[in-house]
């Protein structure tokens, strides 16, 4: 019976089932090839877009493998007490210490989970909102394909892709899903969030609508202002005034949740200093740097919109009083990231990831008065940034191949570091070091505050005199050092006389290869982080 039961409602599912391993396909091509095929003499990221970034994530996964919950920011240079939590970069720890701590598998396979979790999220909601059994294949693959003009644009103008946001950000899902599962799992959190919310009726409701809520807040913190705002929309425009004080006592219950997430991520220094909590370049996930400008923004998502605005001035006037506060929802939450963006925090710029889903699934609403053919063919004419998005990813792109002794040394880190202990290296090795080995590198991302200052540091290092060098490094507290090349056991020729650092390997050879060395005794200075 239980049996039957768990069939049918898979059955049930199918038309979510098959987007997803659509997805699950089209999106991993890349992946597969890149891991599989590399140029000659180099190793793949595991990732395309925004590696500083996603390479951020993993030295908090790194954490995770190793057994903690309480993570500490290796991108801040001062001592501190392990303190934050996300429940995404535990998750991907503890999978990638069961697949034999393979963080970029683990994140694949992560990104695959919350894909699925996304897709029901958005049929549940769907079909809440009056689509159709016939049209939900249809309508799920809209959204999950659809984009704007960037594409087509970046064929035609070329470089600077920065100029193209659908290509070059989370603004829509299938970019977001084929590069960074982060912004899927935020997504996916802020849908059944919404869902508990809207269809929470007693005490027991409630709790699961601030259990989800407070999730969201430990995975990706930019999606509660969403919530709260497009829930909160929703209540005052849908809801007589005597029922305002019920809908809003589980948005309130979110305070300790939303208490937590400032004290750690804004109050605390070693947290608030992390890349994208005061910038607002993360929207641009794969630029780097800047606020996007308005003429950007209206190429990315005018078709969307367009259909956005014309299916919900249609919907509004068709629907029944027990469908429009649903259709409410969808409407609500680009009106929100609006309003957020009007805010003078740069941050807020991280609230519209996403944003085109709302106004696919609004088209996707509208065009169900027609055959689902109607569907599909908005979805192939709205495709076009997805199609040369996968194009671009399978080029072979220095960004994300690197020579294969560079992330090789990293690798060998992992079984010599302690948490604490110091690397100095150029910024990139010190990159993936932070990553997969319990080493806080001195400088790894250059978008932290002192990044530039450290990396010119670093610069200038390797640059100058060897009694230079052993005087910079006697008053640092690096326990290791990668240095260019095999400087011998003891590299006096590179840190002068009586050096106390000893080679522990070298990897590769000729000029790509990189020694690695250990300081003898103890590092005369507190470790780097808190033990």
């Amino acid at each position: 019976m239980a049996h039957g039961g768990v069939a049918q409602k898979i059955r049930g599912e199918r038309p979510v089932l098959w987007v997803w391993l659509f997805l699950l396909v089209v999106t991993n091509i890349p992946y597969a090839r890149a891991w599989v095929l590399p140029p000659r003499g180099t190793a793949f990221l595991g990732f395309f877009y925004a590696i500083p970034d996603v390479y951020n994530y993993l030295s908090y996964v790194q954490q995770a493998e190793d057994g903690h919950f309480l993570f500490s920011n290796k991108l801040y240079p001062t001592p501190h007490r392990p303190s934050l939590v996300n429940l995404e970069w535990w998750v991907v720890g503890r999978l990638s210490a069961l697949v034999g701590r393979h963080p970029t598998l683990a994140y694949r396979l992560f990104g695959a989970a919350v894909t699925l979790a996304l897709l029901l999220a958005a049929d549940r909601w769907l079909r809440l909102s009056g689509l159709p059994e016939s049209h939900r294949f249809a309508a799920l693959l809209l959204i999950v394909t659809g984009g704007g003009f960037g594409g087509l644009l970046y064929e035609r103008l070329g470089p600077p892709a920065w100029r193209f946001l659908d290509l070059t950000t989370g603004l829509y899902p299938f970019v977001s899903v084929l590069v960074n599962p982060h912004f899927v799992a935020g997504t996916a959190l802020l849908l059944w969030a919404l869902w508990a919310f809207h269809g929470a009726r007693d005490l027991r409701g409630e709790a699961l609508a601030v259990a989800l809520g407070s999730a969201l807040v430990l995975v990706r913190p930019y999606e509660l202002p969403l919530l709260v705002g497009i829930r909160g929309l929703v209540v005052l425009t849908t809801l007589p005034a005597r029922s305002w004080l019920r809908a809003a006592r589980p948005l309130l219950a979110l305070s300790p949740a939303f208490a937590f997430g400032w004290l750690v991520l804004v109050a605390n220094p070693a947290f608030g200093s992390m890349p994208g909590i005061h910038s607002g370049d993360r929207l641009l996930s794969a630029v780097g740097s800047g606020v996007p400008p308005g003429g950007s923004i209206v190429l990315a998502l005018a078709p969307a919109a367009v259909g956005a605005v014309i299916g919900a001035a249609y919907l509004w006037r068709r629907a029944g009083s027990d469908v429009r506060p649903r259709i409410a929802y969808w409407m609500a939450w680009p009106l929100v990231v609006v309003a957020l963006l009007l805010l003078p925090f740069a941050f807020v710029f991280q609230s519209a990831t996403n944003l085109g889903l709302p106004l696919l699934a609004l088209l996707a609403l509208a065009l169900a008065r027609r055959p689902p053919a109607a569907t599909l063919l908005a979805a192939l004419c709205l495709s076009s940034t997805g199609l040369v998005a996968l194009r671009v990813l399978l080029e072979d792109n220095p960004n994300w191949f690197v020579p294969r002794e560079r992330l090789e040394v990293a690798h060998a880190l992992r079984a010599q570091c302690r948490r604490g202990d110091l690397l100095l290296a150029p910024p990139d090795i010190g990159l993936y070091a932070d990553a997969y080995s319990p080493c806080q590198a001195y400088i790894a991302h250059l978008g932290v505050a002192d990044g530039l200052e450290r990396s010119g540091e670093v610069e200038r290092f390797y640059a100058t005199s060897a009694l230079e060098r052993a005087a910079w490094l006697e008053r640092s507290c690096v326990r290791f050092v990668a240095l260019p090349g095999d400087q011998g056991l003891r590299p006096e020729g590179f840190l002068g006389p009586a050096t106390p650092f000893r080679r522990t390997g070298v990897v590769g050879a000729g000029p790509n290869a990189i020694g690695l060395y250990v300081r003898d005794g103890p590092v005369p200075c507190p470790p780097w982080i808190g033990r």
